[in-house]
């Protein structure tokens, strides 16, 4: 095992590596790509990129978790920052680089080396912020830094970075999962409550941003798990689904075209309805019941107002709107909201096109429903 000098020093960053591998692996024989005898389609590679890699072949082989094997994932990741077997061997670099040569000794946590870390990967990912590799990478370096006490300062300033991302793409769907997995893995009432805000944020900039209206739904629900020590409801409080569905309607009044805050209305309303046929009693049904039809109302009154829209939306029947209204009537049953859902679907038979053979399903269901509904 290797046990010279060291290429790098912790207050270096690892982009500005300058290595002349012969003469550091000098010990080590490369191992060259084997490709076969009758290679189908040989890839050219720069005659840099071959000698890196040939001589990561060879470190790997030999399973040397030294400073110069890691500085060489270093030469190999800005040749290909999507390699995952060499961030998968920098990691394993880094926790031996972190352990004390007493066997007996825990490991420590080496904060301004895991920081380094954090950016160099945010440098490779800034041609390539879907690259996979460098997602997982940040997770698992930041495992490590949640570990202190300064966790959740740790979590905002990745938050920070994820916001960055998002800003050039709001809809990457990394950054969002990176996202979640933070605020989940740190489970602080203010991460969640701050959430919810942000999602609103990014709601306002871009109505239409379905992964912001799923950061608002991953934060209100979970969120509320968290502020209950862990209990699972299965639902949102009455009293915050009632809050969460007015601001629905509010989004869908901004873009009555706009599909997104109407399927979070319909996801916030059917998920009382269905705990309360689960698991509530009389009086929880009955107050479910009864505001599935005062969303209905108001669903109806936006649609009297559509007489006039106004002049920047386009005129003709809104789609999203009756899709909403018609899961709504078809979820309370009887037979006069079922009879309206019928009428409805028949109308988005030739408003809505593209679905016409699924609105004629949903019609004929409707029609069974409607032989089984006594008056």
């Amino acid at each position: 095992m290797y046990q010279g000098k060291v290429l790098t020093n912790n207050n270096k960053e690892p982009s500005s590596l300058n290595m002349n591998i012969p003469d550091t692996f000098s010990d080590i024989d490369p191992i060259s790509q084997s490709d076969g005898p009758e290679p189908a389609c040989a890839i050219t590679y720069t005659p840099e990129f071959v000698e890196a890699h040939d001589y990561l072949r060879a470190v790997l082989k030999a399973d040397e978790r030294s400073e110069r094997a890691f500085d060489l994932t270093t030469i190999c990741l800005k040749f290909n920052p999507a390699n995952y077997t060499c961030w998968h061997f920098r990691r394993r670099c880094l926790v031996a680089l972190c352990t004390p040569t007493d066997g007996d000794a825990q490991a420590t946590i080496d904060v301004e080396r895991i920081d380094n870390d954090l950016e160099f990967a945010d440098k490779l990912g800034g041609s390539n912020p879907k690259n996979y590799q460098l997602w997982y990478h940040r997770r698992a370096l930041l495992e490590l830094r949640f570990k202190g006490d300064e966790k959740i300062q740790v979590a905002q300033k990745e938050l920070s970075y994820v916001d960055k991302i998002l800003d050039d793409d709001n809809k990457n769907y990394h950054a969002w999962s990176h996202r979640q997995w933070i605020i989940r893995t740190i489970n602080q009432p203010q991460l969640w409550s701050a959430e919810i805000e942000y999602s609103h944020s990014k709601i306002l900039l871009d109505p239409r941003n379905n992964s912001a209206w799923n950061q608002r739904w991953f934060a209100t629900h979970e969120g509320e798990i968290a502020t209950n020590s862990g209990m699972k409801l299965g639902k949102l409080a009455f009293q915050k689904a009632e809050e969460e569905a007015n601001y629905a309607v509010c989004g869908a009044q901004v873009d009555p075209f706009n599909e997104s805050p109407w399927r979070y209305l319909i996801g916030v309303l059917m998920e009382q309805y269905r705990w309360a046929q689960r698991e509530g009693g009389v009086d929880d049904k009955d107050r479910t019941n009864g505001l599935l039809r005062e969303y209905v109302a108001k669903i109806k009154e936006m649609n009297k107002a559509w007489d006039s829209p106004a002049d920047d939306l386009p005129a003709g029947p809104c789609v999203s709107l009756m899709s909403a209204l018609v899961d709504l009537l078809e979820t309370i049953g009887d037979k006069t909201s079922l009879e309206e859902a019928k009428n409805m679907m028949g109308e988005l038979v030739v408003e809505d096109p593209v679905r016409r053979k699924y609105w004629n399903k949903r019609k004929s269901t409707v029609l069974v429903l409607l032989g089984e509904v006594s008056d």
